[in-house]
Formats: C-alpha cells, sequence, structure tokens
C-alpha cells in the first residue's frame, strides 16, 4: 500500500509547488507599468482595471470580463476586434508579463467564462438620434462640449493636424470630409464599401451606434446615446476644419 500511495502523494505536492510557483512568477509592478505606460496605446486607454485606476469604457471593462492568463495573451498578441496586435511593439517577455499581470489582478487566472462580455450586443440607436439633418446638428452643437466629450475618443484619435493615427484614424478635417481616406490608416472594408462623405448627420448616426451604421465595422466604442454629445462633438470637430480655414 505503502509503495502505492507515496509516489500519488509526492507527485500530488509537486503539482502544488508547480502551481505555487507560478502564481508567484507575476512580476506585478513591471505589468503594471507595461499596462499603463510601456505599451502603445497604453491599455489603460482603453480599459477600465481597478488595480491602476483606470475607468476607461473603450475596451471591456477587466474586472468585470476577468480574462484568463491564454486569452489575454491571444488578444495582446494578436489584437482582437479594433484592439490593435502587440506583438511587433512589444517583446514575447513583456506580453508575457502583462498578461500574467492583468489575470492574476482581475482574478481571471483560473477562470474561464466572460468570454460574452467583449462580444455583448450594443442597444440600436433610435431613429430620432441617427436621423438629425445636417444642418440642425451643427446648429444644436457646442463645440466647448464636444470638445469636452471628446476626451472619450483621445485614446483612439488624435485631432491636430497632420496628427498621427492611433488605433483610429486622425479625425483633423473629418466633417465633410470622403469616408476612409486618412492616408496610412487601415480601413475595414465595411467601411470602405460604405463610401460617401462624413456629412454631419452621417456622422450623428455613426456616432450614435458604430455597428448598426456601418455594419462589420471594426470600431468597437458603444456610441453616444445622447443626440446632444452627438451635436457637441460634430460641432468640435467641425470648428477644428473651420479653424484650419480662416488661419
Amino acid at each position: 500500500m505503502t509503495n502505492q500511495t507515496t509516489p500519488r502523494f509526492g507527485g500530488a505536492i509537486f503539482f502544488a509547488l508547480i502551481a505555487g510557483a507560478a502564481g508567484a512568477d507575476v512580476d506585478l509592478e513591471a505589468g503594471r507599468t507595461i499596462f499603463t505606460e510601456t505599451a502603445q496605446p497604453a491599455c489603460a486607454l482603453c480599459h477600465a482595471l481597478k488595480d491602476v485606476g483606470s475607468e476607461a469604457k473603450i475596451g471591456p471593462n477587466l474586472d468585470e470580463f476577468k480574462p484568463t492568463l491564454a486569452k489575454v495573451r491571444a488578444a495582446v498578441t494578436s489584437g482582437i476586434g479594433v484592439m490593435p496586435a502587440f506583438s511587433e511593439t512589444l517583446t514575447k517577455e513583456e506580453i508575457e508579463t502583462v498578461s500574467k499581470y492583468v489575470a492574476q489582478v482581475t482574478g481571471g487566472s483560473g477562470n474561464a467564462t466572460g468570454s460574452e462580455t467583449a462580444d455583448a450586443p450594443v442597444e440600436p440607436a433610435s431613429a430620432e438620434e441617427s436621423e438629425t439633418p445636417g444642418n440642425k446638428i451643427l446648429a444644436q452643437g457646442d463645440p466647448a462640449a464636444g470638445e469636452k466629450t471628446f476626451r472619450k475618443c483621445k485614446a483612439c484619435h488624435t485631432v491636430d493636424e497632420g496628427g498621427a493615427n492611433r488605433v483610429g484614424p486622425n479625425l483633423y478635417g473629418i466633417v465633410g470630409a470622403p469616408v476612409a481616406a486618412v492616408d496610412g490608416f487601415r480601413y475595414s472594408d465595411a467601411l470602405i464599401e460604405y463610401g460617401g462623405d462624413w456629412t454631419p448627420d452621417r456622422l450623428a448616426a455613426f456616432l450614435a451606434n458604430p455597428r448598426k451604421a456601418v455594419p462589420g465595422t471594426k470600431m468597437s466604442f458603444a456610441g453616444l446615446r445622447k443626440e446632444q454629445d452627438q451635436a457637441d462633438v460634430i460641432a468640435y470637430l467641425d470648428s477644428l476644419r473651420d479653424t484650419a480655414k480662416t488661419n
């Protein structure tokens, strides 16, 4: 009896030690640094995570999502949805470190649930929100209020003339500009096929619910549900274009 049970008992201890060592191997401080600074764009700009005080709402709330190590590693390495792949900007060691960190601090290390969160359906925008005529939108919009509302968009978009593309394209001069025409940005086939110009009414429909306005778009932002917020942001973007014309 002793000869049969002892190896099994020893094996159990061995695997327990391995599991403990894996948990202890997480460099939390290095993971935080990669999450908030090293990764570009920084993970904290898109994801809420209590451990770093982030309340961003562009991507899934990681504390609620509780992704497993494997899910974080796959998403960071290859990208998912509009989230870019970091395989060319982060080393394998950095990807592993930040993946372990997220899984550890969210409690998702051994949790395979939550896969539905990233693809949660978006409530459709009402007809009233998406069909406001262009002139009315610009007339009712407040550029100053729009600049404040646009802060949540800055994680993915720049608005200065000649600004860099990020997760999304630079939006300088976007009002009235052709759709999918910013140099150097790789658009989805859906947006390319959408075509036309970014008139205020089309921008309003897209801002209200991107995935309803352009099915297949890579933009994962849920949308601005308030008509006034849509008008304010469009007025703000239009004011940037107007400034360029008057200078």
